[in-house]
């Protein structure tokens, strides 16, 4: 009966700090903002990273790693919005087409924006 204890006890402990932790929620953020030498506007976007990574890492820490598929640059052709946006900004972009460049490239046609 002592050992039936000790084992709910312990179970019930396990569970009570499985609860606490919480989770971490990836997402794609903007981790870079650059004209490229035609004047175009582009943010470079890494998918599937915590805010806490978008924070803490540079470009290049995603560009040489093992899946440099991770960034995607988005040509952004309104200009307002590109100045707007910041760098660390957690954002779900829409592009119809990707090209197949690498890192591959888009049009954005939409930039869903949250706030944290």
């Amino acid at each position: 009966m002592k050992k039936v204890k000790t084992l709910i006890t312990i179970l019930l402990c396990c569970l009570i700090i499985g609860c606490n932790q919480s989770k971490v929620e990836k997402s794609d953020f903007i981790i870079d903002k650059v004209i490229n030498d035609d004047n175009t506007p582009m943010i470079a976007v890494v998918r599937n990273i915590s805010k806490n990574d978008a924070a803490n890492n540079e470009l290049s820490d995603y560009l040489n790693n093992d899946n440099p598929d991770d960034v995607i640059y988005y040509h952004i052709t309104d200009i307002k919005l590109y100045e707007d946006l910041e760098i660390g900004e957690r954002v779900t972009v829409t592009a119809p087409t990707t090209l197949l460049t690498s890192p591959p490239q888009a049009i954005a046609i939409e930039v869903k924006r949250y706030e944290d």
